[in-house]
């Protein structure tokens, strides 16, 4: 049974950790209602970059620092010098990469992009600004989860976010209908937590910089940088997709589409900061390498939460978002947010075959798994873009993600042995697929859509009392609300 502190640090981690997606969530009334479409569409342009800069200054240093936390927790001097390898390493590639970007950043931008409004002065600029103190925070961030740091953890996101949402609306108020409040908002609070993080390194650990160490760091990054890379490809290439064969009002329409489902993110990324430091804890504490029903535990809730969290979305956007977003110009993107919501109905499964992958430090599969993934997701949004538009880049989403899952068994199975209960883990998200796209294939338009959303609720809590009912059983009787 899971503890009860698991249950008290899944909540601390699951709304603290998710705090910069609850920014989003919170400004996107305002930008919606500040911004038409083709503007909110540039402005996802400009964070889409801002993500890929952060992958490439990072150099997956967050992940480095949290499986070494583990393996020199022990033996404090040698900690010291790998944190402080990794912090002055950040700083010397945030200041790489300034300035190379500001001599060639205008030209790339030209290239790419043949919209006037689409510049890199400033708000390309801005973006690698943003994203490299974003990178040193998202950094430090890891290594406080990896130390089970709650309070702290809880004061540095919760200062981000006062400052992201107040600068934000300022910006916003002051200059309506521009990119100012945005992109001064994201800047700034970037600032001001690339400030904090580097303080709390400093005091605690120094800036301890150990040459011998950057053979071992950069063998384990650099598979982890490809890996990054593609999975940024896998996330953000549709906007620029949509960009180059439809306009930018649609690139508007469509991210404000995945925006709907930052719902499901929010809660699935806190519950993965949960429970993957006490996964980690249990296999090095006991040195095994394949599945025991105590880590099963944690995959089998994760899933069951996603398929309820998915459900609930797809009932309540329609019903919330005309509550704070006016424009009805937005609400053609309530029709792609069912098949984009079950783009995560597989990442409890995805999680499970990745973590073996990570801590037992054999990255270097993860290039090869995540290029073949991002190749097939170029293909397939171009040919479905070029054919039915919008509705075909959404399609390619549902469709190429399970395949990212099962590249990530093939190589993961190698260096663990999986033992786990298939209907929870991979038949129940199947069985809701299944039924999800039925239900709007054949219902939607024909009968009430929210009525149709209460159907797949229903069937969604049906599947997992039917499946989970034993679980479910013991919970009630060890737990109480009152």
């Amino acid at each position: 049974m899971i503890s009860k502190n698991f249950l008290k640090s899944s909540f601390i981690y699951t709304v603290i950790g998710a705090l910069p997606l609850a920014s989003s969530i919170i400004l996107l009334p305002f930008y919606t209602n500040f911004l038409d479409t083709s503007d909110f569409g540039i402005l996802a342009i400009y964070i889409s970059f801002t993500f890929l800069i952060q992958i490439i200054v990072n150099f997956g240093f967050d992940v480095y620092i949290g499986i070494h936390f583990f393996e020199y927790k022990d033996n404090k001097e040698k900690l010291r010098e790998y944190v402080g390898t990794v912090v002055v390493s950040l700083l010397v590639l945030g200041i790489f990469v300034t300035a190379l970007s500001f001599l060639v950043g205008n030209f790339s931008f030209g290239i790419l992009f043949q919209q006037k409004d689409i510049t890199f002065f400033p708000y390309g600029f801005m973006s690698v600004l943003t994203a490299i103190c974003n990178s040193f925070f998202k950094t430090y961030c890891s290594l406080l989860i990896n130390q089970q740091s709650p309070v702290r953890f809880f004061w540095v996101n919760l200062f981000n976010f006062i400052l992201t949402i107040a600068i934000s609306l300022s910006g916003l108020y002051l200059y309506p209908h521009t990119l100012i409040g945005p992109m001064w908002g994201r800047l700034l609070s970037g600032v001001g937590i690339f400030l904090l993080a580097l303080y709390f390194f400093a005091t605690e650990f120094g800036l301890n910089f150990q040459t011998k160490l950057l053979k071992g760091i950069f063998l384990f990054c650099l598979p982890m940088l490809i890996y990054f890379l593609m999975s940024w490809v896998l996330s953000y290439i549709d906007r620029y997709i949509i960009n180059y064969f439809l306009t930018t009002s649609d690139v508007g329409v469509y991210d404000f589409a995945v925006k709907c489902t930052l719902l499901i993110d929010f809660l699935l990324m806190g519950i993965a900061n949960s429970i993957v430091p006490k996964i980690y804890k249990i296999w090095s504490d006991e040195k095994i390498s394949s599945s025991t029903v105590e880590v099963n535990r944690y995959y089998n809730a994760f899933t069951a939460i996603t398929v309820l969290m998915i459900a609930l979305t797809m009932l309540i956007i329609p019903v919330l978002v005309p509550l704070i977003v006016y424009k009805e110009s937005y609400y053609a993107a309530f029709a792609f947010v069912p098949l984009l919501s079950l783009s995560f109905i597989f990442r409890g499964a995805y999680t499970m075959y990745l973590m073996p992958i990570l801590f037992f430090k054999k990255t270097k599969v993860l290039p090869k798994i995540f290029f073949f993934s991002a190749v097939l997701q170029i293909i397939v949004s171009v040919l479905m873009a070029k054919q039915w538009g919008l509705t075909g880049v959404v399609w390619s989403v549902v469709i190429t993600k399970p395949v990212q899952v099962y590249f990530l068994y093939l190589e993961s199975k190698k260096i663990f042995q999986f033992k786990f209960n298939k209907m929870k883990v991979l038949l129940l998200p199947l069985l809701f697929s299944i039924l999800i796209i039925l239900t709007e294939q054949f219902l939607t338009g024909r009968i009430n859509s929210l009525l149709v959303h209460c159907m797949e609720l229903i069937m969604g809590s049906i599947l997992v009392f039917l499946i989970y009912r034993k679980e479910l059983s013991s919970l009630l009787k060890t737990y109480t609300l009152f």
